[in-house]
């Protein structure tokens, strides 16, 4: 389909399939409409959207602006998401690798010693990682917990601004209907004919 410049502005954004309501309600909003829409050559789970808008749309420099602030609340959101569990995941990371150190050092000092007190502290060692390890899951739960919690509070709060940005942007953006060319109507020969009379009656009434 080729683009008309001319008329209209176009934007292409690929958005998370699960996120594609949420997003496409934010462009509606601002007056744009999807042209295109298809799998993400790339991602599976993306969709690649091509939107249409017109060039001379009312209150654009507005509309930017909102635009700008919606994208960045957008944005906000898969951040929050995206990173919502970094830091339980290196705490759980490093106390693997902890246990993972004292169980191997544990086990060393079982078999390269004869020594019963050797025996004696490396079972000692293994049990404490192992007590250290149950530890460490608990509290990378009570972790999680923590982070979905404080996520979720944040995207709260930006999909809070993010409805007043779309009830502004609705406010202030025309309504963008599809263009539709309307049929011309059909005259009966009767209706023509009448007409025909008519407009000869009223040259004759001129010539007169």
């Amino acid at each position: 389909m080729s683009r008309d410049y001319t008329n209209y502005d176009y934007l292409s954004v690929s958005v998370k399939s699960d996120q594609l309501d949420r997003i496409l309600q934010c462009y509606h909003a601002l007056g744009w409409r999807e042209e295109k829409m298809e799998d993400d050559r790339q991602y599976y789970n993306m969709k690649y959207v091509r939107l249409r808008r017109p060039h001379k749309i009312e209150n654009k420099d507005r509309l930017q602006y909102l635009q700008v602030r919606m994208e960045s609340l957008i944005n906000s959101v898969s951040r929050v998401n995206s990173r919502r569990h970094i830091k339980s995941r290196g705490f759980i990371a490093l106390g693997t690798m902890i246990f993972l150190g004292l169980a191997a050092l544990g086990l060393w000092l079982t078999l390269a010693f004869e020594e019963r007190v050797w025996h004696l502290c490396g079972w000692w060692i293994s049990g404490l990682s192992a007590a250290l390890m149950v530890l460490a899951v608990v509290l990378f739960i009570l972790m999680q917990k923590r982070e979905n919690a404080a996520a979720q509070k944040k995207n709260e709060q930006s999909l809070q601004y993010l409805r007043a940005l779309i009830e502004e942007c609705e406010a202030i953006a025309p309504s963008a209907e599809a263009e539709q060319i309307e049929p011309e109507e059909e005259i009966s020969e009767a209706e023509e004919e009448a007409a025909f009379s008519c407009e000869e009656d009223m040259k004759e009434a001129a010539n007169e």
